[in-house]
């Protein structure tokens, strides 16, 4: 992974850090800085809008400050986020990045209709679809297979069994729903871990990108949140910790083999089977001296094998290396915790002090690798 080696330094302010909760109808949000609290919204996302920062009016940047939020058109199967206007969402900060150094990325990661479509049958609007039907189906099938065998004995307490297949039912829908829940909070290799690419590429820039779905008129819609985070002062508090870590003889790489072990991406790769070319001399040796393997025409008809590789997301190195690939990897899962507000309130932070929730290097050092005993 590439290293960060530029950005800005952080500037204080006053001010709470914005939600998810306050996103409103617009496809493109700006958070504007409010000196009473939290920061006002814009909705317009036109082009055509004139308003404009100058320098002395610009918002006031800091570590977890909401940037913009980008809402998805629609369902997964119409078009995605609109990153054209992304350029000029940054820009009213000051923060001028090139669209190739996210935009691709993103729609290489997130805009395919395999991810879009795993996105929206695992977001809260599609669960609230899924609840009544799987209650019903759950009651069918207690209430048909308990009748058939005790049919004649539940004559005079129908309305008792009834009821009694009702409780089960949504005892096992409970269950099931908390179970859902249990793994929603957890990190997801299909969403936080596809935008290690993206994030390493605008952490050069002092932000940081996650994904999460919402719901807007008992439908699933789904956002990307850019939000300010300067990682070089976790980076070298994290790496610190490490380096205390592996000079105590207490095994950083079997911590870490522990923690993150599970953690796997898949990387497709395409190659043309071998079993393809044919031995020059041969008896399916071509004939003719133009219609030889190494024509273009023929050499693109022959078939392609995509290989799936199981990467573990382990890091290894030195300690500032680790670090780095740490903060990268739970970039996305904690951009996510932070816009649905699911990360504790915390005055004790240490990079994160204006928006008063744990900075990424301390979410990782308790929640993570829970390196409790490590002084920071």
């Amino acid at each position: 992974m590439a290293r960060c080696n530029g950005g800005e330094s952080i500037s204080s302010a006053r001010s709470s850090v914005t939600s998810l909760d306050a996103v409103e109808e617009a496809d493109l949000i700006h958070w504007i800085n409010d000196p009473n609290g939290l920061g006002s919204i814009s909705g317009s996302s036109s082009s055509n809008d004139p308003e404009c920062y100058s320098s002395s009016e610009r918002p006031v940047l800091y570590n977890g400050r909401t940037l913009l939020v980008l809402a998805s058109g629609g369902p997964w199967w119409t078009r995605g986020f609109d990153l054209e206007s992304c350029e000029e969402g940054l820009s009213r900060f000051g923060i001028q990045i090139s669209p190739e150094v996210y935009k691709l990325p993103i729609q290489a990661t997130l805009m395919s209709s395999e991810v879009r479509r795993y996105m929206y049958f695992s977001s809260s609007g599609f669960m609230m679809l899924f609840t009544p039907v799987f209650y019903l189906v759950t009651w069918c099938c207690l209430y048909s297979t308990f009748h058939v065998y005790l049919s004649q004995y539940l004559k005079s307490f129908f309305w008792a069994f009834c009821l009694l297949v009702s409780v089960v039912a949504v005892l096992l829908t409970t269950a099931l729903l908390l179970i859902l829940h249990w793994q929603h909070k957890k990190i997801n290799a299909n969403t936080d871990l596809r935008l290690m690419w993206t994030n390493e590429n605008l952490v050069k820039h002092n932000i940081l990108v996650g994904a999460m779905d919402g719901t807007k008129y008992c439908s699933s819609v789904l956002h990307l949140c850019f939000i300010y985070f300067n990682i070089r002062g976790c980076e070298r508090r994290l790496a610190s910790l490490l380096e205390s870590r592996r000079h105590a003889g207490s095994g950083l790489q079997s911590l870490l083999r522990e923690k993150l072990g599970h953690l796997y991406i898949v990387i497709e790769t395409t190659q043309v089977s071998a079993l393809n070319k044919v031995v020059a001399g041969s008896e399916e040796a071509p004939l003719l001296p133009g219609n030889d393997g190494g024509s273009p025409s023929h050499s693109s008809m022959q078939p392609k094998h995509v290989f799936n590789t199981l990467t573990s997301l382990v890091p290894e190195g030195t300690s500032e290396e680790i670090a780095y690939q740490l903060l990268v990897i739970y970039s996305g899962y904690y951009v996510k915790l932070l816009a649905m507000n699911q990360l504790p309130h915390s005055t004790a932070s240490i990079h994160t002090g204006d928006a008063h929730v744990p900075c990424l290097c301390q979410y990782i050092e308790t929640s993570i690798l829970k390196l409790s005993g490590c002084e920071s």
